[in-house]
């Protein structure tokens, strides 16, 4: 019987190996191969090889890549890819076969072992960034379009988060009848004095973030579907400062010369926090025992800028951060963790206790197997748990008056870059892309 149990331990270790070579490229290798001497075989290889294209997250990286390069039409129909994606997950039935797999996989193994299909704001970020594309190919109706979309994804995320608040209070109450108090962040948590960091406690939610509706309000004043919408610019401009009063300062006129034009410079840098899965020891069995349960974490961000800074001839400008993605994550988290502390307390417990039941039949020899089964399904799934980790992490926009045929200068932490305005345009759109110190990219568009 103990050769039974060591074949199938061998078997599970050998098949999760080979799942986990089906991804082309993991993390670590996505997020340093942005540079310019390397970008260009990081987007062949993700575009080429489609062993995760299932995954919501994949479709996300590839758009965001695709963008990055100025594919613009490319990543347009990798984020409609990831839409279909994310659409057939949002219209499933609350209570759904599909939905109990899915639990009971990550109940029985571990966190790594569901499906992920993003948080609030990357779900209505996805659609800011298609709206992006669409400007940079001179179609503001479409851009328009996007920006509808990104409120409407808003109402789906908010039903799920009531499914899963609601979730969480019955598992947190499962675990406090067996004497486990999932009340409280652990403190061996890596991120534990970041969730409570005071940024992180005046975000006014988890998935509205002043960038999207600052860009919607500019969006619809140059297409001109404002108007026809009932002033649905400045409606998106009031949710901006609602939540962020530095949206203020994003608007900025000159006094009565000529001949000026409008110019609107949108700065997307860094990479967003990667998501991980973090073990940690904690007390179960009404604190007889400890195991060790896993929490979703994140590592740091990426290749951000600290200060964004325009000048022309008449102004200088410091355009404010709107888009915090990591504090978004972290927010997010912090709301969820009640939730996902009790869900991983579950899995131990089920874990614990099928090793137990191992041990009894087959002796401690039976319930290492047991142990090492679940250690190493649980370790491979783990690794293999990813979010959208190219999305941006800052972004800075400023919408200002300049002379036609002037120069724009724009300092990126100590790069600076600069561009002549045209002279027989009412106004320019330009999109900076700041990937790595030697990988930025500027588009721009005019109208």
């Amino acid at each position: 019987m103990i050769n039974s149990l060591l074949k199938v331990t061998f078997r599970i270790i050998f098949l999760s190996a080979l799942l986990l070579q089906a991804t082309v490229l993991d993390t670590n290798q996505l997020r340093s191969g942005l540079s310019f001497h390397n970008f260009s075989t990081t987007l062949a290889t993700m575009t080429s090889d489609k062993s995760d294209d299932d995954q919501f997250w994949y479709w996300l990286n590839l758009a965001r890549l695709q963008q990055a390069n100025g594919d613009f039409t490319s990543s347009i129909q990798s984020f409609e890819t990831a839409y279909t994606i994310l659409d057939e997950y949002e219209n499933r039935a609350a209570i759904s076969v599909r939905n109990i797999g899915s639990f009971f996989g990550s109940s029985f193994m571990s966190k790594g072992s569901e499906t992920y299909y993003g948080k609030g704001y990357e779900r209505t970020f996805m659609h800011t960034l298609n709206a992006l594309n669409y400007l940079m190919l001179g179609n503001f109706e479409n851009a328009s379009v996007e920006m509808r979309r990104m409120e409407q994804r808003q109402e789906f995320w908010l039903k799920e988060s009531a499914v899963k608040i609601k979730e969480a209070a019955k598992k947190k109450e499962e675990a406090r009848q067996k004497g486990s108090d999932t009340s409280h962040i652990p403190q061996n948590y890596s991120l534990a004095s970041m969730l409570e960091d005071e940024d992180v406690r005046a975000l006014v939610n988890n998935y509205q973030d002043p960038f999207s509706y600052a860009l919607s309000s500019i969006i619809l004043d140059i297409s001109g579907q404002s108007a026809a919408s009932g002033n649905a610019g400045e409606i998106s401009l009031k949710r901006a400062l609602a939540l962020n009063p530095d949206v203020s300062k994003v608007f900025v006129k000159l006094p009565d010369l000529t001949p000026k034009m409008d110019v609107t410079v949108i700065v997307l840098s860094g990479i967003a926090p990667a998501m991980k899965i973090e073990k940690i020891r904690f007390p179960i069995f009404y604190g007889a025992n400890y195991t060790s349960i896993d929490l979703p974490s994140y590592t740091l961000p990426k290749n951000d800028i600290s200060t964004v800074a325009i000048t022309t001839d008449q102004l200088k400008l410091q355009p404010p951060r709107l888009l915090k993605t990591d504090l978004m994550a972290y927010k997010t988290l912090k709301d969820e963790l009640p939730g996902e502390v009790a869900k991983s307390v579950v899995r131990a417990t089920t874990k614990a206790i099928a090793a137990k039941q191992a041990s009894d039949h087959f002796g401690n020899l039976g319930g290492l197997v047991a142990s090492l089964v679940f250690d190493v399904g649980s370790s491979y799934a783990d690794s293999g748990f990813r979010n959208w980790e190219m999305m941006p992490n800052s972004g800075y926009i400023a919408k200002f008056e300049a002379i036609k045929n002037s120069t724009v200068n724009i300092k990126l932490n100590n790069t600076q870059e600069s561009f002549v305005l045209p002279s027989d345009k009412k106004g320019t759109i330009v999109l900076i892309t700041y990937l790595t110190p030697d990988n930025i990219r500027i588009d721009h568009v005019t109208y």
